[in-house]
């Protein structure tokens, strides 16, 4: 069985930060291209395994569903949703970053 996998407006907008960042930083539009397709290709396990994800450290976002994905110095919030068989990609952001501030603005959405 295949679930869905949908990206939200805030992890779309993270995604083009990432791309900006590196590409700004490398000076390379292509380094920047390949690992934004890193990052996708990465989300792509929760196809099969929407539950495969690492949880959080913080009880409150373990309460509300939340679990991450960890690709090189990146993490990928997610929330799966099992009624709509859905993985719900929130944030992507670099895991030097404390998540628990960045991720708090989706606490009881």
């Amino acid at each position: 069985m295949s679930f869905k996998v949908k990206f939200t407006e805030t992890a779309k907008e993270d995604l083009r930060n990432i791309a900006l960042y590196i590409a700004e930083a490398s000076g390379e539009k292509s380094i920047a291209i390949n690992f934004v397709n890193e990052l996708r290709q990465k989300t792509k396990l929760l196809e099969d395994f929407p539950e495969s994800g690492s949880l959080p450290r913080d009880r409150i976002m373990i309460s509300a569903g939340y679990r991450f994905l960890v690709h090189k110095d990146h993490l990928i919030f997610y929330h799966y949703d099992p009624k709509a068989e859905t993985s719900y990609i929130l944030a992507i952001f670099n895991a030097k970053r404390d998540y628990t501030r960045v991720m708090r603005k989706f606490i009881g959405k």
